[in-house]
Formats: C-alpha cells, sequence, structure tokens
C-alpha cells in the first residue's frame, strides 16, 4: 500500500516538473543540493537536461531503503515545485499584462498620428478648393466671355483629385438608346447613386459621366460646352435622351404584359421583375408628378403574372405562392423552375402514353363488283394491323384517288367530243353528190369574207359522202375553217360581217321561225341544255342517217 502511494506521489512530481521552466528547475536542483556549490553541474544545462538530472534524484536508491520509502524527501520536494509553479505563473501573468499594455500604449499612439495627418490634408485640401475658386472669380472677371467659353469647353469642371480616393469611373459607355452593348440608364443611375453614397462629390460624378459618353456623339460636345451643369440637370438629360418611359406609361405596360409565343415562363417572369423595377425607379425620380406605392406595383406585378403566363398547369402550380404579396423574388423564381420542370416531365409521359395502337384493317368488298376467286380460304387470310394515321392517310389517298378516277373520265369524255369531225352544211346551189369545201379569204379594201365553193376531188368526195350532212368539214391545209356549233355563242367573231347571214348553219324549224340568228340546241338530240361537242347520246345518229335534229326531235333540215 505504501508502495502504491510512493509510486504515485512520484507520477505527480514528474507531472509537474514538466510544467517548470528553466529558472524554476535551476532553483529546485539548489533545493535539492545537487546543482553543486557554485551551481556547476546546472551551468550551461538545457531544461530537458535539468528535467532529467532532477528525475534520476527522484528515484535513487537510497530512498527505498528509508524507512517511509523516501515520502519524506518526495513531500518536500513536491511542496517546493509547487511553490516554484506559482511563482512561475504570477511572473507569466505580469508579463503578459505588461506585453498587453505596452501594445496599447503603441496603438494610441498610432492612431494620434493619423488623427494628426487627417486633420492637415483636410486643412490642406480647404485652402486648395478657396484658392481654386478664388482663380476661377478672377479669371472670369478677366477673359471675354468667347475666351471663357473655349476654356470651359476644353477643361469642364476641372477640379483638384482628391487625395484619400480614386476618381470616380463609370462602367460602360453611354451610346445611342437601344444599343444592346451601351449602358442602359438603370445602369448609369445605379452607378451615380452607389457613387455618391461613397461620397464622392457631384462636380467630379458629372465629370465621369461625361468621359463615358462615346466620343464624337452630339451628346457628349453638348455636354462638354454646357456651363454650370449640376448632377440633377445631367440626369434630366439622360433620361431624355434614353427616351425612358414615364412611371404612368410602364404601369400601364405591367397591367397588359403576357408570356410571348416563343417565350419561356422564366424569361416572362424576369422581364416583368424588370419591369417593376423601372416603375420603382421612375417613380422615386425628383420630376416624377405620380408616387406608386411599392405595395401597389407589387400586387400589380403579381397579377399580371398570374394572368399572362401560358400554361393552365403552371399557373396553377404557381397560383399559390402568386397570391403571397411578401414572398421573395428569388423564391419565386425557384418555384418557376420546379412548375416549368413538372411540366416537361408531364409532356414526355403524355407523349409516351399517346403512341398511336395498332389498327387492324379487312378487305371490304362491294356486291356489285366481281369476286375474284382465290385460292386461300377467309380463315387463312391475314388482317393487316396499322397505325390509325396511316389508316387515316391510306383512307385520304382513296379518296382523292377516287376522285381522280372521276376528272380522268370526264376529260375524256370531253377529248372525244372535241375530236369528232365537223362537216360543212349543204348549200342548196350544189348538187348533194358532190360536196363543197368553204374556203374564206380575205380582201381588206371590200372588208367582206368571199365563199368560194370548190368541187372536191374524187377521192376526197368518196371519202366525205359517209360523214352525216349538215356539218361542216375542218379545213385544210393553208384554208381557214367556219365556226363550230359551240363556237357560234362563247367564242369571239370578226369584227366584218358575213356576207350572207341565211348561209350561216340554222336548222329547218330555227330558219322557220326565225327567232335567233344560230341554233342554240344540239345537232344530235336536239336538247337546249348542251351542244353537239359535249352530247353523250349516241343512239339517235344512227338511226336518222347522221342528220342533225330539232328542238322538237324532228330532222333538222326538213327531211322527215
Amino acid at each position: 500500500m505504501a508502495s502504491s502511494e510512493v509510486e504515485q506521489l512520484q507520477i505527480e512530481i514528474f507531472r509537474e516538473l514538466c510544467e517548470l521552466p528553466r529558472d524554476a528547475l535551476v532553483e529546485l536542483c539548489d533545493f535539492l543540493c545537487i546543482a553543486g556549490g557554485a551551481l556547476e553541474h546546472v551551468t550551461g544545462k538545457s531544461r530537458g537536461a535539468l528535467i532529467k538530472i532532477v528525475s534520476r534524484h527522484m528515484q535513487r536508491d537510497e530512498l527505498e531503503k528509508q524507512e517511509d520509502d523516501g515520502m519524506t524527501d518526495l513531500l518536500l520536494c513536491k511542496d517546493k515545485m509547487t511553490e516554484l509553479l506559482a511563482a512561475a505563473n504570477l511572473t507569466q501573468q505580469q508579463t503578459q499584462e505588461a506585453d498587453l499594455q505596452e501594445e496599447q500604449r503603441q496603438k494610441e499612439r498610432e492612431e494620434e498620428r493619423i488623427r494628426k495627418e487627417i486633420e492637415a490634408l483636410q486643412l490642406q485640401l480647404a485652402a486648395t478648393q478657396k484658392q481654386s475658386e478664388k482663380d476661377k472669380s478672377d479669371t472670369r472677371e478677366i477673359q471675354t466671355p468667347a475666351f471663357n467659353s473655349m476654356l470651359t469647353q476644353s477643361t469642364p469642371h476641372s477640379y483638384p483629385p482628391t487625395p484619400w480616393h480614386k476618381d470616380l469611373k463609370i462602367s460602360g459607355q453611354i451610346g445611342e438608346p437601344g444599343q444592346k452593348d451601351r449602358l442602359t440608364f438603370s445602369s448609369l443611375a445605379r452607378q451615380i447613386e452607389h457613387g455618391r453614397s461613397k461620397g464622392v462629390p457631384e462636380p467630379e460624378i458629372v465629370d465621369a459621366v461625361i468621359r463615358s459618353i462615346i466620343p464624337g456623339m452630339g451628346l457628349r460636345s453638348y455636354l462638354e460646352g454646357k456651363a454650370n451643369l449640376t448632377l440633377p440637370t445631367l440626369r434630366r438629360i439622360l433620361r431624355s435622351h434614353y427616351q425612358e418611359k414615364s412611371a404612368t406609361e410602364l404601369y400601364k405596360q405591367l397591367t397588359s404584359e403576357v408570356q410571348g409565343i416563343k417565350e419561356t415562363p422564366q424569361n416572362f417572369l424576369i422581364r416583368t421583375f424588370d419591369l417593376r423595377q423601372k416603375i420603382l425607379f421612375a417613380s422615386q425620380e425628383d420630376e416624377s408628378g405620380l408616387k406608386y406605392d411599392p405595395g401597389l406595383v407589387q400586387n400589380m406585378f403579381l397579377h399580371t403574372v398570374l394572368t399572362g403566363l401560358q400554361n393552365d398547369n403552371i399557373k396553377r402550380d404557381l397560383q399559390p405562392y402568386l397570391e403571397q404579396t411578401d414572398i421573395s423574388d428569388e423564391l419565386l423564381l425557384e418555384r418557376m423552375n420546379t412548375a416549368c420542370a413538372y411540366e416537361t416531365e408531364r409532356q414526355n409521359k403524355k407523349k409516351l402514353l399517346g403512341q398511336p395502337r395498332p389498327a387492324t384493317i379487312h378487305a371490304v368488298q362491294s356486291s356489285d363488283t366481281p369476286v375474284e376467286k382465290s385460292d386461300k380460304s377467309p380463315g387463312q387470310q391475314n388482317s393487316v394491323k396499322l397505325p390509325p394515321t396511316v389508316a387515316l392517310q391510306l383512307e385520304e389517298m382513296r379518296s382523292e384517288m377516287a376522285v381522280l378516277r372521276d376528272l380522268k373520265a370526264e376529260m375524256c369524255q370531253i377529248r372525244e367530243s372535241m375530236q369528232q369531225p365537223q362537216s360543212t352544211p349543204q348549200q342548196p346551189q350544189l348538187q348533194p353528190q358532190h360536196p363543197l369545201q368553204q374556203q374564206v379569204q380575205y380582201h381588206p379594201p371590200q372588208r367582206q369574207l368571199q365563199l368560194q365553193y370548190t368541187p372536191q376531188q374524187p377521192h376526197t368526195t368518196s371519202n366525205r359522202q359517209n360523214q352525216p350532212q349538215g356539218y361542216w368539214f375542218p379545213p385544210g391545209p393553208g384554208q381557214s375553217g367556219g365556226t363550230a356549233q359551240y363556237q357560234q355563242r362563247f367564242a369571239p367573231q370578226r369584227s366584218f360581217p358575213p356576207p350572207n347571214r341565211g348561209r350561216m348553219k340554222k336548222c329547218f324549224g330555227c330558219q322557220q321561225r326565225g327567232t335567233e340568228e344560230y341554233c342554240t340546241h344540239c345537232f344530235r338530240c336536239g336538247s337546249s341544255e348542251h351542244y353537239l361537242a359535249g352530247c353523250r347520246v349516241r343512239g339517235q345518229q344512227e338511226q336518222f342517217g347522221g342528220e342533225p335534229l330539232n328542238e322538237d326531235g324532228s330532222l333538222a333540215w326538213g327531211r322527215e
């Protein structure tokens, strides 16, 4: 039990021994009589060497031979070490306090020196400004007005530089209104307000704004030549130069803003943000007659965003946030991005669900169409599955093909009727066995048509005997033909009259009635609804031997 207490006491002594400084260790060695008479054993020793000397002394063999195992010597050593450690801590604390006091005194001396320098600079600046104003007043009294104007244009606002800050510089250049790579009025006004908040004098701000204008512009030369230009006057001139709208016009524009066709919801929100800030900025101007409350502008802004969005799903997602008047801009932007992401995901899922389903098409055949024989049984025929879009396009193509077939049939009928040969009416003076060919010759002095009838050659006569009588034959080479029946009413006639209108093609019934100059009915079937070229009746011509008919169905030339 006693040995454990000795070991515990030795451990505490070793711990405190490591905390003592070198001077305390030297004093402890002297107290334990291990330093020598003249401290020759500890002179020049380091702190670690002194700790080893004391440790060997505490662990010597003589302590174990004592009755109390050296407990008395260890307690005396511990008491001495505690006393030395307390004295060392006190000395260290006093040293730190002295250092702090010295640092405080040095700081006070430095502040006093800086204060005196600032006062001296302020006095020097005041004297310099006073001297500059005095020189300007003297120069204004001596110089002529013309020379004074030239001097103002060359060096406007020549103020002495402020010694404790840099010259104000406007970031960007002022150009024509509407240029994208130039300063806007709102950005320029913000930089001006920033300069005023830093304590920059107004003349220096005016000079910096004039320097930021693009060289060569008329606005810069005008402002450089303007005397006594103040900052409020400069702002009004720049506002007019940028053609900025008033607060009332901007508020009216905010009430009618909507999202564009190709504009994203995020861009629309940013545009309304900018318009709201412009309204508040224009309302704060000195010359603004109407002041808009920020709460009123905020409510109108939220209402415009809610009613101006094109997508109903995004509008529904943002409606709870747009009803909060105190919502921040960054939160509204985050909710807008989230709503747009949800809408994009919905559209993608709708595209996946809306894929066309395969359609089954079965062949259908009408009863009037002959059924083709097929080797395969109905059960063996496989149905073709097509998507609905392809089926719809196929139906449209079929309907268009049917229309094209009808048009083709009508064109074939018209082509056949146009290609049918036409014959000239027989004249009563000529023999019916010898058909005559009508030749038209034009003589300008008489301005008449002379009809000459030339007998045909025998071979020509034989070829035309089978043609229906009462029709004009097509003209030969180098000859002018007559006017067909369908051309008599619609085709433009020549300006000169024929020599004998009684010889124009006219049926017997129309000749007897004498109502019109030419027949207005078909020569084949007698119908007044169409002419011979458009007649589709084929049986009556063979029945009457090719003789034309009247409207009442009788022979046209009175040959019943």
